[in-house]
């Protein structure tokens, strides 16, 4: 089993730290040459994007299925949703908050075609989409429970992204204190979230040195 995966992707950086966590022989590659628009890239995912997980079966992507997938194929000996049901329904929950409220703004002010007017409103959203998600975190070191779930998987990567927005810009996006602050700096206490945000970083310092 192989995913293809890139180190600054925070959708790809959420499939790693499960795979980390469950310990899953699954290799980590970087997409083929030419991609996202070589034809050997959109025959395995026709939406051009990472992360790609190659199953035996063929090809899946989408990093929210790909963290089910992996959940329910191998749910021992690390199960990364909570026992509770309501739990399990707002670590779902926290998960579809990042990818429809935090990453597309994420997304957009890291783009350089992107107008001032644009810019703006991305950060607004943002700014809400933090709030929301604040308002959803029951820990400090883990989003819902006393161990690592679906939620952090998505949650960490998305707000080292954001952290990484916020220096770029010259903005305070992440109030000094608050519960999110807090839990950006608590969820590298765990060993898988440390490894993938650590990735990232040199990653990020790769892309910067090449520039």
């Amino acid at each position: 089993m192989d995913l293809i995966s890139l180190p600054v992707s925070p959708f790809a950086a959420r499939v790693r730290i499960a795979i980390y966590a469950k310990d899953l022989p699954v290799n980590i590659v970087p997409p083929p040459s030419g991609w996202p628009d070589s034809r050997q890239f959109r025959d395995l995912n026709p939406t051009g994007r990472v992360p790609v997980l190659l199953d035996d079966r063929g090809a899946l992507w989408e990093s929210s299925v790909l963290l089910e997938y992996l959940e329910e194929r191998f749910p021992s000996p690390s199960s990364l949703m909570p026992v509770d049901l309501f739990d399990r329904a707002t670590a779902r929950l926290l998960v579809q908050h990042v990818d429809l409220y935090l990453m597309p703004p994420v997304v957009t002010l890291a783009d350089p075609r992107a107008d001032s007017a644009g810019a703006r409103r991305a950060v607004e959203d943002l700014l809400n989409g933090l709030q929301m998600v604040d308002g959803l975190l029951e820990g400090p070191r883990y989003a819902l429970c006393d161990h690592l779930t679906i939620a952090d998987c998505a949650l960490a990567p998305a707000l080292f992204a954001v952290a990484v927005t916020a220096d770029r810009l010259g903005l305070d996006l992440l109030e000094p204190g608050s519960p999110l602050d807090t839990y950006a700096r608590l969820s590298r206490e765990d060993p898988h979230v440390d490894r993938v945000i650590g990735e990232m970083e040199e990653g990020l310092r790769r892309l910067t040195r090449a520039r």
